[in-house]
């Protein structure tokens, strides 16, 4: 006997198709294909002219709009044509991955190697996506003419993307007049314009609509989606003009350091033992000959975000197998994602791939018949783990080894780019084979080998000097929750405040996400989900992560927490119609008023928690200017104290003997200027947010600095080379005097 879900099927045909039929996605795929032929042409005009040295006369915005463009579709979009999945968003979701594997397996190879050749290397990728097009082109079976639209639905759809559009510039208008050097304890929230609120408004209304119709329209909800990922994780940065999160700098020097050594340093930095989104940055950078990566920094969470949303919606559609549900699944993934680990770093690439592989799995789950587990506990012990999953109706064995083949390039790339994530995506492969979800019974085995495989050789450098680190950290629960929760509440009362409300808006989430969990008990994706919403907490069993492992942990479990929050948040709505007396449908403008209200507040409450820190994390565009002068400018053998953070004097001139110091501790904040005589550096660098930072999270005077660095100056010993109201730069009066460059 075996189970089906097929109270689905009228939601959902994917992979119960005849491939012998025409394909109704045939015009996506074409368009893909022909989006993917237009890229190869402009990538290879484009490493042609960097191989030639005349990419200068390209725009290094349009040439980093190229690359891009490149890593995200080649060569994936021709694979994924070829595997005829049948569902639009889990396409886009392997088009994306693959591109990104690709990418991120050569180039790794090329750094270790030490024979770093991008323009070469992205010329023969460029030539194989072509084949590969050409290939895919000729296996598409034109689809049945479809009936012209119906015309209301298309002046809706133009109606409704026009108002994205008109929230689009009430948005760039609100970032304009921000000013996120006035932020304080309660972070940006207290500083939105009139601008913002009604640009959220209308985005959150046109969602509203577009999901109280009865035909979804996937090009506005989408449009709606990237709209409010905008809106809630880039406010601060457009307005400042430069990323907003400091740790994309210290990236941005690791890939300088790359590029400049054309390999691997000497050991430096844990995350050169996992340096796959490093060693691709490096080649993006020499490949397109871009001067500036800023703009990646820039727009990375809008990037990110929007290729998520693929995977979100596949997974949210095999997990509830409604459309709708999926689609507001996907809304409240983006509207809790307070996290800010979607920027420019391995987290999100990473991320990027784990979801794509649980979508697979999680659809052919769905679409595949699946034996029945007994009733009784002691056999369904037995019996479970050692079932297997049938094929996809219309997926013969080729395509089926195929994809698992696939996963296997997605599984050796997360290997070689992020340390966390292998750990939860092994222990998800497990599960799946476990309770006999998957074909692929033996596919954690191969994660295994592979993640021992890179940890022994890869990463040699980091476990040779930090075993007792990385082992200490194992079973040390407490000392995890401690440095990711309870570290980070802060010392202000309103900060701390503030804090309890992110905490608050990820318990409802996961409460709401375990009432929803519970109704899709006779589902046969039941059980896999509700462990892939908890495998994600083991990691607080292996590692602290510099304090972040919490953080880490919802990330990678809220694209299946949100699923079943999104059928719950319905069934509540239904609910509590019922119990006010209003069984009968509500009219339609009051369903739309009330959802809109409802995203509104909700993208409000994400303002708030993604803009807390904005006083000590937003980046003023001068700062990242003198940084960078400071490290073009400073004599061989310099060293730099940095007092607070200073992400962006991360670059190749570590290795030219320039030494960059930080200060931590509590002992100097308490002496500021006794810690910087008795360490002597050449250079003193300190911005406005380091004194935002040591008032809100440790207590202490937002003037201590100012205090101290005036009591160096005073005393003749350190003379001032930069002074503005953001940043001061002070220099050794013992040493000659240097001009930024």
């Amino acid at each position: 006997m075996t189970v089906t879900d097929t109270a689905d099927a009228p939601e959902d045909t994917v992979g119960r198709a005849d491939p012998t039929r025409p394909d109704s996605s045939y015009r996506g795929a074409q368009a893909l294909l022909f989006a993917a032929a237009a890229v190869a042409i402009a990538s290879t005009l484009l490493a042609i002219l960097a191989g030639s040295d005349h990419a200068g006369a390209v725009p290094n915005g349009l040439r980093v709009a190229v690359v891009v463009a490149a890593v995200t579709l080649l060569p994936g979009a021709p694979i994924a044509v070829l595997l005829r999945l049948r569902q639009p968003a889990l396409v886009g979701s392997v088009t994306v991955s693959i591109s990104f594997a690709t990418m991120l397996i050569i180039a790794q190879a090329e750094v270790v190697t030490g024979n770093l050749r991008p323009v070469t290397v992205q010329l023969y990728i460029c030539a194989v996506s072509a084949a590969l097009i050409l290939w895919a082109s000729r296996t598409l079976v034109p689809a049945v003419p479809r009936p012209r639209p119906d015309r209301t639905a298309v002046v809706t759809r133009y109606a409704l993307l026009g108002a994205v559009a008109v929230a689009v510039v009430l948005f760039a208008h609100a970032t304009k007049v921000l000013r996120p050097q006035a932020s304080g304890a309660l972070g940006v929230i207290t500083h939105i314009g009139f601008s913002y609120l009604v640009a959220l408004a209308i985005v959150a209304a046109v969602i509203a609509v577009a999901l109280s119709r009865a035909r979804l329209d996937p090009v506005v909800l989408g449009a709606a989606g990237l709209a409010l990922i905008m809106f809630t994780t880039m406010y601060v940065s457009l307005a400042d003009g430069v990323t907003s999160i400091p740790t994309a700098y210290t990236h941005r020097g690791l890939i300088d350091i790359i590029a400049s050594l054309q390999g691997l340093p000497p050991p430096s930095d844990a995350r050169f033992s996992w340096a796959g989104f490093f060693s691709a940055g490096a080649h993006m950078s020499g490949a397109g000959a871009l001067s500036d990566l800023s703009p990646m920094l820039l727009w990375a969470p809008l990037f990110y975000g929007g290729v998520t949303m693929l995977p979100l919606y596949s997974i949210a559609l095999s997990l509830t197998g409604r459309r709708r549900v999926a689609w507001i699944a996907v809304i409240l993934y983006l509207s809790f994602n307070w996290y800010q680990q979607d920027y420019f770093a391995p987290q999100p690439t990473a991320t990027m791939l784990y979801l794509t592989i649980c979508a697979l799995l999680l659809w052919q789950l769905r679409s595949a018949p699946l034996p029945s587990a007994p009733r009784s506990w002691r056999r369904w012990i037995v019996t479970v783990p050692r079932r297997t999953l049938g094929t996809v109706p219309g997926v013969g064995a080729g395509r089926t080894l195929a994809i698992e083949a696939l996963m296997i390039v997605l599984i050796a790339a997360i290997v070689i780019t992020h340390q966390l994530t292998p750990i939860v995506l092994i222990a998800a492969l497990f599960l799946f084979s476990l309770t006999g979800t998957t074909r692929y019974r033996l596919l954690w085995l191969f994660a295994v080998a592979l993640f021992v495989a890179w940890f022994s050789y890869g990463a040699v450098d980091y476990w040779k000097g930090h075993l007792a680190y990385v082992l200490g950290d194992v079973g040390q629960v407490s000392g995890a929750v401690q440095g990711g929760v309870s570290d980070r509440i802060g010392a202000d009362p309103l900060y701390q405040k503030m804090q309890y409300l992110r905490l608050a808006a990820s318990g409802a989430l996961l409460m709401f996400a375990f009432a929803g969990w519970l109704t899709y008990r006779r589902r046969k994706t039941w059980l896999i989900g509700g462990l892939l919403c908890m495998v994600p907490f083991g990691l607080v069993l292996v590692q602290s992560y510099g304090g972040e492992v919490v953080i880490r942990c919802f990330v990678l479990a809220s694209p299946f927490i949100a699923p079943y929050a999104a059928d719950a948040l319905v069934r509540t709505f239904a609910i509590i119609r019922r119990f006010t007396g209003r069984s009968a449908q509500p009219q339609h403008w009051s369903r739309t008023v009330a959802a809109t209200a409802a995203i509104l507040g909700i993208a409000l409450i994400l303002t708030a928690t993604r803009g807390l820190n904005t006083s000590f994390e937003h980046t003023d565009e001068d700062q990242i200017r003198y940084g960078d002068a400071l490290m073009r400018s400073v004599p061989q053998g310099s060293e730099i104290m940095v007092i607070g953070t200073a992400a962006g004097l991360v670059s190749a001139r570590y290795f030219d003997d320039v030494r960059v110091a930080t200060m931590e501790s509590f002992e100097c904040l308490d002496d500021l200027s006794g810690c910087v005589r008795k360490e002597n550096p050449d250079f003193v660098f300190t911005t406005r947010q380091s004194s935002a930072q040591i008032y809100l999270q440790y207590g202490y005077s937002q003037s201590v600095v100012d205090q101290q660095l005036g009591m160096l100056v005073g005393s003749d010993e350190y003379r001032v080379v930069v002074e503005t109201a953001d940043l001061t730069i002070l220099q050794n009066a013992s040493t000659p005097p240097v001009v930024l460059k």
